[in-house]
């Protein structure tokens, strides 16, 4: 049988395939002399490692594992002077570390650094799903760093164009939101609503949604309403009484919702608005102790 050649299965690592990084260490593994032991502190994370978190109860099964039968798969690594860099199998090297290992079987290639990115990229997204803001990161890394376009990297990692461009989108987020996110607090569907909303109302807006659990319609029926009552107050505020305008204010600042006083004569009404269950009863709480 002829011996496969390392850089045609670098080309099929970084295709489209559902399966890319098995099918290219299962072909690698058919060439024996391409394998070997490393000592593991001479082997170094990957510095353009797009995950950012571990699931230490992962990874300590993992090392139980490998205590039990050994490394299996070897991980991938290349090398730069003395040192190796990994380029995919991280949570293998971990959990290696964690059995007290002294070496790991290796596989050593000589990636350039986009594919080398590009390889734990796939890697990740494929065998446990990166968390949305990790994936965001790595993809602006490729973008800023390596000068690739969006299609470029939809095709890399099997992705649509228009799915790349809105994980990015999370990147325009404040911090605490983007960690919201990370937290699974706040999912992407909620993240989208939070990115059509004012640059001032985003980090409250969220605030509302994590500790009212609201639903992603939920939010969007706040952000309609919100809008529409935006469009009517600009249409009334010219003739608004400004000492009306203060105690609504005022009575906004108590029940830390929208809340219109609409004078007529001697008399008129107040409107408060809720925009889900757990929200009413926020308000009658507050009502109840006045």
């Amino acid at each position: 049988m002829a011996k496969r050649v390392l850089g045609k299965g670098l080309g099929a690592i970084i295709s489209s395939s559902t399966t890319i990084v098995d099918e290219f260490e299962e072909n690698i593994l058919h060439e024996g002399d391409r394998i070997v032991d490393i000592p593991i502190d001479i082997i170094k994370p990957n510095p353009d490692q797009p995950r950012t978190y571990f699931d230490e109860d992962e990874i300590r099964g993992l090392a139980e594992s490998i205590e039990s039968f050994g490394i299996i798969q070897p991980i991938i690594v290349r090398k730069n002077e003395e040192d190796y860099y990994v380029v995919a199998g991280e949570r293998r090297l971990r959990a290696a570390k964690l059995a007290c290992l002294d070496k790991i079987r290796s596989i050593i290639i000589h990636a350039e650094e986009e594919k080398n990115l590009t390889i734990a990229l796939i890697e990740n997204i494929q065998r446990k799903d990166l968390d949305p803001i990790e994936e965001a990161r790595a993809y602006r890394v490729l973008i800023d760093r390596f000068n690739l376009k969006q299609q470029d990297i939809a095709t890399r990692v099997g992705k649509e164009r228009a799915t790349i461009a809105n994980i990015l989108r999370l990147l325009n987020l404040p911090d605490e939101i983007q960690q919201a996110i990370s937290d699974g607090k706040i999912s992407i569907g909620h993240a989208k609503v939070l990115l059509s909303v004012s640059a001032k109302r985003q980090i409250p807006l969220c605030n509302e949604i994590i500790r009212n659990k609201l639903s992603v319609r939920d939010v969007e029926r706040i952000v309609e309403n919100e809008k529409g009552e935006k469009n009517r107050s600009n249409r009334k505020s010219i003739s608004k009484d400004p000492h009306i305008k203060i105690l609504e204010d005022r009575l906004i600042s108590i029940l830390g919702t929208k809340v219109e006083i609409k004078h007529i004569g001697e008399g008129g009404r107040i409107e408060i608005s809720y925009y889900s269950l757990d929200d009413f009863d926020r308000i009658m709480e507050i009502l109840d102790r006045c």
